[in-house]
């Protein structure tokens, strides 16, 4: 006990010389922390104007991607020679067709925006917007290359636009009264207002447009215009000349983050601003609180993390240990350490319960594994087919006439047969397996009837999925035997399966006589059923190894075929058939 106490004492040692050492570097590197933090905030901040920036770029390259679609479209061309093309095509058709264009060109971008094509041979305007005409005194002056704002309050941009002019033929653009028309694609300073809004609700500080000419467009929420503009105002000239910046503005003795980014599209300027006193505020005026409380913290911390060792961790890992031995398959594991609190009670309990546990797994579980084990194998065996007398006087007659191929060919099928149901190594098998197995089965039986055609469709997927033996053969048995051998003329057998995200799927139906709901219903009641006194029904085996090997949700449904006859459903639930799986290899 001295040793550990001791042991304890030279930990709280380091541990308060480490706090020590702690802050006294933290008295000499506070100053240089705000300037990695200024720095990093100043990153981070041109970091998402940046994209914020982007994705503004990249809306615009979209409407205008739009209006430069318009202009190489045949419709819009045959449009702009309607006149020359009129005894060629149907005008009003051609204008219709021109009008949709625009609505589904307007309507593919997530921006409010109009198009506008002036046709100067007839003095016509198509619009997306029956109520936007076209300025013709634009045809006056030579067309601006790119976009160009139009201020609040004029006769095209009431509460502010942004407009993109194209001439066609593009190469009339310094004489655009004799071009054949004008494309024209507009969009609200709106949408860029609720963009910066949006942006602003993740961010502290404020988000404006700026250009030195044009002015400033603000965000709706903006609560400090005239310090927006005197934050545009202070940064220097030379400054904006770069595509973006970062730097700190001082104003009434108050220092702004100010960062800019240039927007290749409009070339204006995306500002976003905010206050460093009040993002460092909470770190300086916390940093006495925060060591104060450090220090008490770590005291309490050392004391109660004591209490909690010896009182409470200790007879918890002691605990976890004995569970997870339990957990391995250690029956006889116990709880031998004595103590003098709750833990004693709980100790006892644990003891009782694992001896209670182990008589149980020594008398019981493992007598049900043994019975569960040997139920399946006698559902196997009593579900294996009882032909071989017939295949073999098959081979008699077969052999008494000189047909040697028939013989052959019976043996051959006849022996791959038996040679897999008479396998006992592993429980499971693979569908792909299982899918042999049914073919030397029909090729048995094709032998000796000569009338049954089959059709296998099994995703490849599925082949290797683990299913118990000879699960779908007595399936197949039962479609020979109480369908096609009752029908005269050409049987046909279809096996198909698929799979779904719940659940595998594996169907046989036949072509033999109709059943009706009441017969299938009666059926399925016999299937269903929990007991059978003969365990003679083939499906009835099916069902309870089914649902044995793969859990209750997994059953077998009955319904007509499309091709005349019943159709047999095998629903296997995928995370039970999995955990089987797993259990059983």
């Amino acid at each position: 006990m001295r040793i550990r106490f001791n042991l304890f004492i030279k930990m709280v040692a380091i541990l308060f010389s480490i706090i020590s050492i702690t802050l006294f570097f933290y008295g000499f590197s506070y100053q240089k922390d705000i300037r990695v933090i200024t720095n990093q905030i100043k990153t981070s901040d041109l970091n998402h104007l940046d994209f914020l920036t982007e994705q503004m770029d990249n809306n615009i390259n979209q409407l205008a991607g739009s209006i430069y679609t318009l202009q190489h479209d045949p419709t819009i061309r045959d449009y702009a020679q309607i006149q020359k093309l009129g005894h060629l095509i149907d005008p009003s058709q051609t204008i219709l067709t021109v009008l949709e264009k625009l609505s589904l060109q307007t309507g593919s971008s997530t921006w409010e925006n109009r198009i506008l094509i002036y046709n100067l041979q007839n003095k016509e305007t198509l619009s997306s917007d029956s109520a936007l005409a076209f300025d013709a005194s634009l045809l006056q002056h030579v067309l601006p290359e790119g976009w160009v704002y139009v201020p609040p309050g004029s006769a095209t941009g009431q509460g502010g636009e942004f407009r993109l002019l194209l001439s066609d033929p593009s190469d009339y653009r310094e004489i655009p009264e004799l071009a054949n028309m004008i494309l024209e694609v507009r969009f609200p300073a709106a949408n860029i207002e609720k963009m910066f809004n949006s942006y602003q609700s993740q961010n502290t500080g404020n988000t404006f447009l700026y250009h030195e000419r044009l002015g400033f467009i603000y965000s709706p929420n903006s609560s400090n215009e005239q310090l927006a503009r005197s934050i545009a105002q202070s940064i220097p000239t030379t400054s904006l000349d770069s595509a973006e910046l970062s730097t700190v503005v001082t104003l009434s003795n108050d220092r702004y983050l100010v960062s800019a980014v240039k927007s290749s599209t409009l070339g204006w300027y995306v500002i976003h601003y905010s206050s460093i006193e009040q993002i460092l505020q909470p770190i300086q005026s916390n940093r006495y609180s925060f060591l104060i409380a450090s220090a008490v913290l770590l005291v309490l911390s050392l004391l109660f993390s004591l209490l909690l060792f010896r009182q409470v961790q200790q007879p918890i890992s002691l605990l976890l240990r004995a569970l997870n031995r339990m957990k391995e398959g250690q029956w006889s594991t116990r709880i031998h350490m004595k103590t003098n609190n709750e833990f004693s009670m709980l100790n006892e309990e644990f003891n009782e319960m694992a001896a209670t546990i182990q008589s149980l797994i020594e008398r019981v579980y493992l007598e049900q594994l043994s019975t569960k084990d040997a139920y399946l194998k006698q559902l196997q065996s009593q579900i294996n087919p009882h032909f071989l007398y017939n295949c073999l006087f098959f081979m008699k007659s077969k052999a008494s006439i000189g047909d040697t191929e028939s013989v052959e060919a019976m043996a051959l099928n006849l022996g791959e047969y038996y040679r897999y149901i008479t396998k006992m190594d592993h429980s499971l098998t693979t569908i792909d397996e299982e899918m042999k197995l049914l073919e030397n089965y029909l090729a048995i039986q094709n032998l000796r009837k000569q009338r049954i055609q089959y059709e296998i469709l099994m995703p490849a997927e599925i082949l290797e999925e683990p299913i118990p033996r000879l699960l779908i053969q007595p399936l197949v048995e039962n479609s020979i035997i109480h369908g096609v051998e009752k029908k005269n003329g050409l049987g046909l057998i279809r096996i198909i399966g698929v799979r779904n995200p719940s659940a595998m799927i594996i169907s046989v139906e036949d072509n033999g006589p109709h059943m009706d709901e009441g017969r299938i219903a009666d059926m399925y009641a016999q299937l269903t059923a929990t007991e059978r006194e003969d365990r003679g029904c083939g499906l009835w085996n099916v069902q309870q190894r089914l649902k044995l090997q793969f859990g209750e949700l997994s059953n077998i449904h009955l319904s007509a075929s499309e091709l005349g006859g019943l159709k047999i459903s095998l629903y296997i639930q995928q995370k039970e058939a999995e955990h089987a799986a797993n259990i059983t290899r």
